[in-house]
């Protein structure tokens, strides 16, 4: 049996935590906003109201 190489088990490890590392820092960052103090909540975007809709029955 072939033994696998510490440099080729290392560099998989790059592969993989790189990447993961990225992903969870940006997510950290992009989140912050929503747990300090003193800053302006996040608003979600208005809406328009609903146009007033017509009778289901015409009136007589």
């Amino acid at each position: 049996m072939k033994k696998t190489s510490p440099l080729s088990v290392f560099l998989a490890f790059l592969v993989v935590a790189l990447p993961l590392g990225w992903g969870l820092y940006r997510s950290i960052r992009n989140s912050m906003p929503l747990f300090t103090a003193g800053k302006a909540p996040v608003q979600a975007p208005a809406v328009a109201p609903a146009p007033e809709a017509a009778p289901a029955v015409p009136a007589k």
